[in-house]
């Protein structure tokens, strides 16, 4: 059959297929937007560009893809607007609950897809392939799209519980060791003179005239009492003696 019979009789057939989506051009040009069945409340499509050279299908078709303009585009903005007025937690929030809304292929995904069309296309040399190369974009377009939200929710999740341990960081003490407890000890009576303290305490028991309600008052008694007791029984003896 000559290929122009071939390829008009192709497109005949993707009419009658896809009667809301394919879009003519001319008879050898022409675009399908694809819908993709994605767990998200927005439609997502893509554009199947398709021009016939003169020998197909002996080669295989001229493709290409691209993303249409998305309709809901002033929504988003709004969208956009009423999320530049939250903190960051409710941002991180709003994402993790529409993060399959937001999903746009990039120019690097459309051409993975892309070239993976092209493969099949060639398998397909000899016989009109533009149905089966529909029907495989929209399933690798699919798992793609299902493969990028699994690895932002992974991303999510792991950022969301690294913020977890950096607040819990804020409610749990240093770990307290023998050797970090002395040198904590140490510099906490350094700069409280604790020991410039019981150095004058120790001289005013053992010098002074103090008496045993004194040095209890000024809560010098304790370890010391006996030596007080000393210091007043020859105090007595020195008065008896005079």
């Amino acid at each position: 059959m000559d290929p122009a019979e071939e390829q008009q009789q192709e497109l005949e057939v993707l009419e009658s297929i896809y009667p809301d989506e394919l879009t003519v051009i001319s008879p050898t040009h022409f675009v399908i937007r694809v819908q993709l069945d994605t767990p998200s409340q927005r439609k997502h499509f893509l554009d199947l560009i398709v021009r016939y050279p003169p020998t197909y299908p002996e080669v295989i078709p001229n493709l290409d893809l691209e993303i249409p303009e998305d309709i809901s585009d002033d929504e988003a903005d709004e969208d956009d607007d009423e999320e530049d007025e939250d903190d960051d937690d409710v941002k991180a929030m709003k994402l993790a609950l529409n993060m399959a809304e937001i999903i746009e292929f990039t120019r690097n995904e459309l051409a993975l897809l892309l070239t993976k069309l092209n493969e099949e296309a060639e398998l397909n040399i000899g016989m009109p392939s533009v149905f089966a190369l529909t029907t495989q974009l929209k399933d690798e377009a699919e798992a793609l799209f299902n493969q990028i939200l699994e690895t932002r929710q992974k991303e999510y999740e792991r950022e969301r519980e690294e913020r977890e341990r950096e607040e819990q960081k804020k409610f749990i003490g240093t770990k307290v060791t023998k050797e970090s407890f002395l040198e904590w000890r140490a510099k906490f009576r350094s700069e409280m003179k604790f020991d410039e303290i019981d150095k004058q305490r120790f001289q005013q028991m053992h010098q002074g005239k103090l008496t045993g309600r004194e040095i209890f008052e000024k809560g010098l008694a304790g370890a010391e009492d006996e030596d007080e007791d000393e210091v007043t029984a020859v105090e007595g003896v020195k008065k008896l003696a005079i």
